[in-house]
């Protein structure tokens, strides 16, 4: 994924893997449970907490969080 926000640096490969384990997080509950926005929180939560995150990797998970709930809210700050 190409993240094109001024200033932004291409994903690593350590944060392109963590972006990859979110996808499959969220394809593996909703084709076993369906998913809440409690879910996607959770993920999002344990993704702000890895040593490799950034903002360029938020902002593509947010992206992506977007299209899948959309009209929800969700926190992307970092605590």
């Amino acid at each position: 994924m190409d993240v094109t926000h001024p200033g932004s640096q291409p994903l690593s490969e350590e944060q392109q893997a963590l972006l990859q384990s979110f996808r499959s997080k969220v394809d593996s509950r909703i084709t076993s449970h369906g998913m809440t926005a409690a879910d996607v929180q959770s993920f999002v939560d344990e993704i702000k907490k890895h040593p490799d995150v950034s903002r360029d990797l938020l902002d593509a998970v947010r992206s992506e969080v977007a299209q899948l709930m959309q009209g929800q809210r969700f926190s992307f700050d970092f605590d």
